[in-house]
C-alpha cells in the first residue's frame, strides 16, 4: 500500500482513510496538506474520518493548520477548529493557542460571519493549560 492510496480521491472515499489509519504517522506527514483539504466541508462523508486520522498527528501538523487559520477561507477555518483542533493532543493544541486567541479577539469580517471567533472562544475555554 502506497501513501497515495491514503488520500481520498473524492468525498466518499472512506477506503483511503482506512489505509491512512493503517499507515499512520509519521508516514503520512508528507501528505498532511492533502489530508487537511478534506476538512473544508463537514458534510463530506470523509471529513470526520479524516479529522480522526489527523488528530493522531504530531507537531508536524502545526504549520499546516496555522496556514488554514491565517487564511481567508472562514468555513475551512471553522471546520478545522471544530473537527480537528479541539481534538489535538495538548502539546499540538498549545502550539495553536495564540492563533485561536487571535481569531477569537481579532476576527476578520468573514470569520465573524461564519462564527469562527465564537468557536475559537469555546474551544479555548474547553482546553485549559
Amino acid at each position: 500500500m502506497g501513501i497515495d492510496e491514503c488520500i481520498p480521491s473524492n468525498k466518499h472515499d472512506l477506503d483511503a482513510l482506512e489505509s491512512a489509519k493503517a499507515i499512520g504517522f509519521p508516514a503520512l506527514n508528507p501528505r498532511l496538506p492533502d489530508l487537511l483539504e478534506w476538512l473544508q466541508d463537514a458534510n463530506w462523508p470523509v471529513a470526520k474520518p479524516t479529522a480522526s486520522v489527523l488528530s493522531e498527528a504530531g507537531s508536524e501538523i502545526t504549520p499546516h493548520i496555522k496556514v488554514i487559520l491565517g487564511g481567508d477561507d472562514a468555513i475551512w477555518k471553522y471546520w478545522t477548529i471544530e473537527l480537528l483542533v479541539r481534538n489535538l493532543n495538548p502539546d499540538v493544541f498549545n502550539d495553536l493557542r495564540s492563533d485561536l486567541l487571535h481569531l477569537a479577539s481579532h476576527p476578520a469580517a468573514s470569520d465573524k460571519l461564519e462564527h469562527v471567533d465564537t468557536l475559537a472562544k469555546q474551544v479555548l475555554a474547553g482546553r485549559h493549560l
